[in-house]
């Protein structure tokens, strides 16, 4: 296991293909509509692409998992959220990467599946690895329980979970699927 302040990310290598694999046909769809329509549905031609290129990074090449000293922090579809590691109770992947805090459980959409293939990325290089490893590696970080043998400390310093929602991601995303498909029937 790496040592605590190396920074780690996980990500999922088969999302990230297929983002690329949709970029690709984002831009040959621009091509194959200027070629089709000509330069008179040059607004409207790019306008679908745009849709695949967006969800293909907010929905497949975003979503990822960092593990730095102090936190660790989800990036989902939806929102990032930051768990201080005092608060994370454990890490399990039974069903797929699910964090377990004193808050509830958080399930990672990045390994919604325990067959889900990941990649850890270090400064070093990308070492494929499996859900199980990856909460190993996760695990690895979480602090010990502590106990308290007399009376509990003066003074507590707070340990934060913090979700911040991708809103503006989703509006755009919705938005530009509505223009795609608005652009896709003109054409």
């Amino acid at each position: 296991m790496p040592e605590p302040s190396v920074p780690v990310r996980i990500v999922a290598t088969h999302m990230r293909r297929f983002a690329v694999a949709l970029w690709v046909v984002a831009v040959a769809l621009v091509v194959i509509g200027l070629a089709t329509n000509g330069l008179r549905a040059a607004w409207l031609v790019p306008v679908p692409s745009l849709f695949i290129a967006w969800f293909a990074w907010v929905v497949l090449w975003r979503p990822h998992i960092e593990l730095t000293e102090d936190e660790l922090v989800v990036v989902d579809v939806r929102r990032t959220t930051r768990f201080a590691w005092r608060r994370v109770q454990d890490v399990r992947s039974k069903y797929g990467l699910e964090i377990v805090t004193d808050q509830g459980d958080q399930r990672v959409w990045i390994a919604p599946r325990p067959t889900a293939r990941l990649a850890v990325e270090r400064p070093g290089g990308s070492v494929p690895v499996t859900v199980a490893t990856a909460a190993d590696e996760m695990r690895a970080r979480v602090p010990a329980p502590v106990s308290y043998d007399g009376a509990p400390p003066a003074t507590v310093t707070a340990a934060p979970i913090v979700h911040r929602a991708h809103g503006w991601a989703i509006v755009a995303l919705v938005v530009l699927g509505i223009a795609g498909s608005m652009a896709g029937a003109h054409l």
